[in-house]
Parts: structure tokens; sequence; C-alpha cells
């Protein structure tokens, strides 16, 4: 068939043939006419559940993506738009036999859809590892050509595989967009379930990716009657700039000194420079600072005071559009988002931070909660390397590190990273996840690995290849922060553990998940230690649960108990090395001294008792180092400090009444408390001064409640301190 035809009656199938809708049966293969591929071949391969609507196929092009057909992302109700998928869309990776445990299950956190093709990128919640992605071809199909499809989809005797199969496919000819396939033996067919699914071409013995599944005829699979023959495939082998740009993690927005607007991609672990544009429209004004605050959203202050927005458009080309949203900013020299809802800004040698209401700010309201964090401050630059820090460049060579709790006494922790080497440097860049980008004053951009970027130290910090030698002589430059969310664990009557995962800016949930599995016994208090470990006690024994998944929810836990008597009512862990468990009236502490503790004895030593009576709280959090926040009997809202050393040193009210009937109390740090009260509703708070001794810096968050109800009466965040924290994705 000509790709002419093909493309006619493609068009005529898109949405039917390549949509697999989920049916009941019993065991299938896919693939019609296909081979069942061996355990450990095309393990790169991956079946994808679009909510209860299809199932498809796809391949796993880098450890935080897998391609697919555009197609099976579809719920009807209009094209498939970057973002959130329409449904709950789960990924496994790697399991031949779909019966069996092998591999990884993720759920799909984002879909990036090419704007031609039928094809789309899905950004998983977590990155697979110990599978190797399938390499991407660069030569073009043939006619003649043989190549390969895998796929979990129909056969012609069964509905729904339980195994991957594969078969071979001749080419008959090749378009722009797509190619023509025929089965290379007899009732050879792709089928319902196989769109998306990967073609490949085998040189020197390792597959490449050359297309993936796009339209069939179906002739003899299950259920059809069609006696034509022949499908379509999605052409990949010309994308590959695409596809690794797309799943590079660093984007760096600047502006020249002509008012263009340019945009650097960068994957942070190889330092390859993958895209780098410059608009053709210009801004319009002399710009003076700029903050990235999403992929598509930067503001951008003038010289004479005001604040705009940016909307990218697009990236290829870079087109933009332009909304003031401000006056007064004129004294703002640098600024800085850390992609949980704080805007930072130096004012000659004031640091400033502004609370994000909105993820688009649309005037000075949506900027609110202004609080002045301290005098002092002489940077050359500023960024944000992680939520609630902000790190720059002195012109005496230093590299500093600030820890900003907000104003007042203890308003910021100062680390120095780095004492000398950095003068020269004009611009220091970090999106998260500890890496940092410098800009030479040649032009050059430096790169460098933090492998602790909240620990205050410099020791782990070692400096890697660089990204370019020359070309970025921007006057401003910005990286896009790597976005996260407060997580949040509870723990159940039953056992079973839940995870919710929290916009820090909206408030909205973004992902609500529970275990299938149970802890084996009956919960009474959890500590979050990092994103991937956990504290339970069963109000004798302590367990450490390891998570291995959120989305699915799965974990391990040590068989044996870690230790004895941790009787604790309740359990926090400050992310500063300080565990706190209440007993009755009485205040304990302990040293984390090992990220996974195995043993309460040796890996939570220290024992201290800082409140030996009349600690008799409500609930119990810890918002920053050595500091608890609790609810008491009387309706207050109180906050405890206690020193290094383990002693009490002072207790505070930031509200002494409304607070009565809260059953858990949480909080991620830099002042943002969530409360439970007895129906199971969340509300959020913000305090802008956490660590001072006064609550009129004290407000319901907006937007206040939309967590709404459904809440677990054992609840724990996972502190914006904590370490390693696999949360901030870009």
């Amino acid at each position: 068939m000509s790709v002419r035809h093909a493309r006619r009656w493609g068009a005529a199938l898109l949405g039917v043939v390549t949509v697999s809708t989920l049916l009941g049966g019993g065991t299938a293969s896919a693939v019609s006419g296909a081979t069942p591929v061996p355990d450990g071949t095309y393990v790169f391969t991956a079946k994808i559940t679009f909510g209860d609507l299809r199932a498809c196929t796809g391949a796993l092009v880098d450890p935080n993506f897998v391609v697919t057909a555009k197609t099976c992302l579809t719920d009807g109700t209009g094209p498939v738009t970057a973002g959130a998928p329409a449904r709950p869309t789960t990924v496994v990776v790697g399991r031949t036999d779909l019966t069996g445990t092998a591999g990884h299950q993720r759920a799909a956190v984002a879909v990036l859809p090419h704007p031609d093709r039928n094809l789309a990128l899905l950004r998983l919640a977590n990155p697979v590892t110990g599978i190797t992605p399938v390499a991407l071809a660069t030569a073009a199909p043939a006619a003649a050509d043989t190549l390969t499809v895998a796929g979990y989809g129909r056969t012609a005797t069964e509905w729904v595989p339980d195994r991957l199969h594969a078969a071979d496919f001749t080419v008959e000819g090749v378009g722009a967009a797509t190619a023509d396939v025929t089965g290379a033996s007899a009732g050879a067919t792709i089928c319902r379930g196989d769109a998306g699914g990967p073609a490949l071409r085998l040189v020197a013995g390792v597959p490449q990716l050359v297309a993936i599944g796009n339209t069939s005829w179906q002739k003899g699979c299950l259920g059809e009657t069609e006696t034509r023959d022949g499908a379509t495939v999605t052409r990949v082998d010309d994308l590959s700039a695409w596809i690794r740009e797309r799943t590079a993690d660093v984007q760096i927005f600047g502006v020249t000194a002509t008012g263009q607007l340019t945009y650097g991609v960068i994957d942070a672990a190889s330092g390859e420079l993958r895209a780098n544009r410059v608009s053709t429209a210009t801004l319009g004004f002399t710009p003076k600072a700029m903050a990235t605050l999403n992929e598509n959203t930067i503001l951008v202050t003038d010289t004479g005071g005001k604040m705009y927005r940016l909307d990218v458009t697009g990236v290829d080309p870079l087109t933009f559009t332009t909304t003031w949203i401000g006056d007064g900013w004129s004294s703002y020299d640098r600024l800085t988002y850390d992609g949980y809802g704080s805007l930072y800004g130096q004012i000659g040698y004031e640091l400033r931070r502004r609370t994000l209401t909105t993820e688009k700010p649309t005037s000075q309201n949506d900027l609110g909660y202004p609080v002045t964090v301290a005098a002092g401050f002489s940077q050359k630059t500023l960024t944000s390397p992680a939520p609630g820090r902000i790190l720059g460049n002195l012109a005496d060579g230093r590299l500093l590190s600030y820890r900003i709790n907000g104003g007042g006494p203890e308003g910021f922790i100062l680390s120095t990273l780095a004492t000398t080497g950095w003068a020269g440097y004009t611009h220091v860049l970090s999106p998260g996840g500890g890496w940092y980008f410098a800009r030479t004053a040649g032009g050059g951009l430096d790169r460098f690995r933090d492998a602790n970027p909240v620990d205050g130290s410099g020791a782990d910090l070692a400096k890697s290849t660089a990204v370019s030698t020359s070309g970025w002589n921007q006057t401003l430059l910005s990286a896009r922060p790597w976005h996260g969310v407060i997580s949040v664990f509870g723990a159940r009557p039953d056992g079973r553990l839940t995870y919710t995962a929290l916009d820090p800016v909206t408030g909205a949930i973004v992902v609500r998940t529970v275990s299938e599995q149970t802890l084996g016994f009956t919960p009474k208090a959890l500590a979050t230690l990092s994103s991937d470990t956990l504290l339970v006690t069963n109000g004798g024994d302590l367990h450490r649960v390891d998570v291995t998944s959120v989305q699915p929810l799965t974990f391990t836990r040590t068989t044996e108990r870690l230790g004895g008597g941790w009787t604790h009512d309740r359990l926090v862990y400050d992310g500063n090395g300080s565990l706190f468990g209440q007993a009755g009236s009485v205040l304990h502490r302990y040293t984390v001294a090992k990220a996974k503790p195995a043993d309460a004895t040796t890996d939570l030593p220290n024992h201290v008792v800082p409140i030996a009576s009349g600690f008799g709280v409500q609930s119990l959090g810890a918002n920053g180092k050595g500091h608890l926040i609790t609810t008491t009997s009387t309706g207050a809202l109180a906050t405890y400090v206690v020193t290094p050393a383990g002693a009490w040193d002072g207790r505070f009210d930031p509200a002494t009444s409304g607070w009565n009937g809260v059953t858990s109390l949480f909080s991620p740090g830099g002042g943002q408390y969530y409360r439970r009260d007895a129906n199971g509703v969340l509300t959020g708070y913000l305090e802008t001064r956490p660590f001072d001794t006064s609550g009129a810096d004290l407000a319901a968050y907006v937007p206040t409640g939309t967590a709404s109800a459904g809440w677990d009466a054992i609840l724990s965040a996972q502190s914006y301190d904590s370490w390693p924290d696999s949360t901030r994705r870009w």
C-alpha cells in the first residue's frame, strides 16, 4: 500500500484502531501472530493503562519518560494537551510477564504531546532504575526494511494479554511522519492495545527505536472482520532532538542586552546543552531582575519599577506574551523563586520574601505576605537550590547558602559552602536537586554538583564538566526551579499507609494513594525521616518502613523491631537530625544518626528528656531545627524550642485560642502549618516569621481548606530540610 493511501485510511481509523479498550477475558498475548518474547527481552517496553478506558503499549526512552501514541491518552472530550493526564495513568516497565512482579510500576504525572504526530511523552512519578532505555534510531526506515514490533495488545484468540509478544513487519513505504508496514509472516497483525508499541531495528545486536504503533486495519485480531491488511507506524527516527530536549531536566531563561528572551535546555547529569534559542521579539522595556516560576511563567522587573509576567507560548521558536502586574519594584536588584511558593528579592543589602498564592500572578495581591528577612545581604547573584533556601556568591569569592525561616530572630541560618573561587561568576543558578550552574565573565557556563544541598556544608560540592565555554552573554539569567510538593504520609487503623501530595502554592491535592499492603499491626505513631523512610510504632515496638513507590504506594518494613519501649503517643522528625516523641506529658528527644536506622540503641542515640512533665499536648509537629508546634487542650497553638543540647528553651503561643479539636498537626517548614480536625478536614496556615514570639503574622493560608475531608488521624509531613528529596521534579 502506498504511503498516500496509508495516510487516508490511517486518519479514518485514528481514535478507533489506535485506542485499546479495556476488555474482560482470559489470558492473551500481544501482536497477533507473534511470538512471546523471552523474559528479559525488550524490557524497555511498557504497558500503559489510561484510567478505566484503555490500555496501550509504550517504550522507556529515559529513566523518567515513556513514549507512546498520543491517541492512547485522550478521554474523548478534547485534544491531548500538555499537563497532567486526563485520567489516572499507570505505566509498567520491564514486566514481560504481566502476571509476575518483575520491573517497575509508576504513575504518569505529565503528558508532553508532540504537536504534529500521534506521539506523546509520559513523565513518570519516579525514575525507573535497573532498566536501560531503548536507543533512539537516527536512520529513517526504508522500503523493504524489517522492523520488529512489540506490544501487549489483543491477539487472534484472546482479549487481554498477560505477556509481551513481538513480530516482524516489512516496511512498504515511508512518509514524512509515518511508514506503512505489513506482517513479514502469516498472521502478524497489530491489534488494539499495541498502539504506541516500539517498532525496532536491530543494529549490531542492539535494538533501536525507529517508530511506534499508530494505526491498523486489525485484520485477524479477535472480534474483527476486516479483510484489509497492514498498519502504519509513527516515525521516531527524526525526533531525537525533540525527545532529548523534553527529557532534559534543566531549563534556563535569560534576557540579552538587546531585550530578547533566551531559552537553554541542559541535561544536568551530563552537562549536555540540548537546546539554545533566542526570541525574535523583544521585551519592550529595559529589564532589571527576573525570576522563573515554572515552565511557562517568568517575572521580570524593569528599571522604572514595573513588574511584568512573561507567558512563554512556545519554545521552538521561542515566543511569549507580556502582562503588567504592578509597580513599585524599582528597588529590587535581584529576584529568585524556590518552586515552593517563596519569591525572594534583594534590595540593596536587604533580603525580602513574598509568598505566591497562584502559579500565574495577575496583580500585587498574588505576591502577598511580604516579610523582611534581614539586612546585610551583599550577594552578587541570587538563586534557590531548595525550598526555603537561597544561594549566592560574593565579590570576595565566597559561596554562601542561607536557610530562610522568616524575619526576626533566627530569620535565616548562614552557611559557607566555599571560601574562595566564586568571585568571577556573574550569575549563579540552581534548578534544584543539588545542581549549580555558574556563568563566567567570559560567557562560559560551569557546572557543579552538591550531593546534599540542604546540609549547609560545601564538603560534598564538586565541579563537573562545563556546559559551555562561551555563548552565555545574557545580562540576566534565571533557572526554572524544580517544582515540588508537600509530601504527607498517613497511617490507618487497619495498618494501611496513605500518601498525599499537596501543591504548596494552591493547596490542591496533586496525588492521593492508599497502599494495598498493610503494616501487619495497628499503628500508633508515625514520623517521616525522608522521602523513602518512615518510623512507625505499634504502641511499644518501633519499625522502619522503606517506601519503594508512592504511585502506587508500596513499601517494605523491618521484620524485627528496631527497639522496644516506644510507647510514645506521637512522633515527629524535625528534618535536622532530631526525632521527638511525646509519651503522656513527657517530651523525649533522640538523635537520628543514620538515614535508615536499623537499631534504636545505636542509630537513635542521645536520648534526653527536655520536658519531664506538663507536656500533655493534643498534637505534635515540627517546623524547623529544634522547633516544635503543638496544640493544647485549651485551644492554643503553642511552639516549643529545644536546644541542640536537648534543653527546653521556652514556649511561645502564636495563637491562644481557636485551635481546639485538632487531631493532627504537621508542617514541612517555612512557616506552613496544616491542622486536621475531628471531621478529617485539613486547613492550612502560614506564619511568615515562625520563630519569633508573636502570632501577629499567622493567617489562614490561601486557599484555606482546599484539601477538604478524608484525612487520616495519624499524619506526618516530610520536612523541607530532609534529604534525599525525590519529590522535586522539573
